[in-house]
């Protein structure tokens, strides 16, 4: 089996699933672990308990569970939006 990800919009009280607040993942490894990560303004993957928290009810953003391509268009527009600021 390869590895599996899952892409989740993060949703808050200003945010929506068309303009969401960032974008989350979490890999699923073969030998049954995972790793959850959210891409930051430098457009790299890093580190987030976001998604344990989201699960527990622990987290005040929503999480919605998007594709591969929804989340490969989310991340082109916070490409678009973070190099114009700067």
């Amino acid at each position: 089996m390869s590895e599996e990800t899952k892409y989740y919009a993060i949703i808050d009280y200003r945010a929506t699933l068309e303009d969401p607040a960032g974008i989350a993942r979490r890999r699923f490894f073969e030998d049954g672990g995972f790793h959850d990560e959210a891409l930051t303004r430098d457009l790299t993957w890093d580190f987030t308990p976001l998604i344990v928290g989201w699960e527990r009810a622990e987290s005040t953003p929503d999480l919605i569970e998007v594709s591969e391509d929804e989340a490969n268009r989310i991340i082109e527009r916070f490409r678009a939006r973070w190099s114009a600021d700067g």
